[in-house]
């Protein structure tokens, strides 16, 4: 399918790569984005191919959030806000909905944080199993900013587990930037990747991920989900063993034994 707010390709076989594309706006999220968005991840959950997702943003911003300026979104400004329960299910869910369907996908998604990172960009690069930095890269929750508050599309799920209850707190409580280098130091990303060498080392990483057992790594994401709010210990160990039961009757596992002892790649 064609888009026009954003760009999909498969440059090599296995990975996917998702570039937000309106940098004009620093990519900021329109209502025509948002529809382009969820029937791309739509279509991604029931594929097997690609194995590996980057989403990055075009131009010198990953994105800037939520587009104030959108015209579909200023032609129906008094409707869509005239009340809590229409602006829940017309516009909130649907922008909620974005950081559920990228949870759940399950191939392991990388973000490539190649600017600012504002408002819902910040939330949609928290979604990503793996952050990535660029030396621009700035995290913004600017919710609290503008008279909302700093919950917003998982921020207040995902912040605290990237960098602890405290950080999260004083980060969303004053909306202030986080940097590239604090990003890294605080493991709001994984690392800080210096120069433009940012993309290269998504796609790295991805070859890396690309080169393990597709089920293996699929259940690895799945396992990593649904452990962060394990009951108990039990509860984790025992997702593990099923997992590892599951893993352990495939195809590829008998291979990678046999090669492992032969000293194969």
């Amino acid at each position: 399918m064609d888009y026009q707010t954003i760009a999909f390709d498969q440059p090599e076989p296995g990975l996917g790569l998702l570039t937000l594309n309106r940098p004009e706006r620093l990519n900021a999220i329109s209502l025509d984005m948002l529809d382009e968005l969820h029937d791309l991840l739509g279509r991604l959950a029931d594929q097997k191919e690609p194995r590996v997702i980057i989403v990055t943003g075009a131009g010198r911003g990953f994105c800037s959030g939520a587009d104030l300026r959108d015209e579909r979104m200023a032609s129906r400004f008094r409707e869509l806000f005239s009340h809590a329960s229409v602006h829940l299910t017309e516009v909130q869910k649907k922008y909620s909905r974005l950081v559920l369907e990228i949870r759940r996908l399950p191939q392991p998604v990388i973000a490539a944080v190649n600017g600012p990172a504002a408002g819902g960009g910040f939330c949609l690069a928290l979604a990503a199993d793996v952050i990535l930095a660029g030396p621009e890269a700035a995290f913004t929750p600017s919710f609290i900013n503008i008279g909302l508050s700093g919950g917003e599309m998982g921020s207040t799920y995902f912040l605290p587990r990237r960098v602890g209850f405290s950080r999260a707190a004083e980060i969303l409580m004053t909306g202030r930037t986080v940097g590239a280098a604090e990003a890294e130091r605080i493991g709001l990303a994984s690392r800080l990747v210096p120069g433009d060498g940012l993309l290269g080392e998504a796609f790295d990483l991805a070859r890396v991920m690309l080169d393990k057992n597709p089920l293996g790594l699929r259940l690895t994401k799945e396992s990593l989900a649904l452990n962060l709010d394990a009951q108990s210990f039990e509860a984790a160990v025992d997702l593990e063993d099923r997992c590892q039961a599951i893993g352990s009757t495939s195809p590829d596992f008998h291979k990678a034994v046999i090669n492992f002892a032969q000293r194969r790649k």
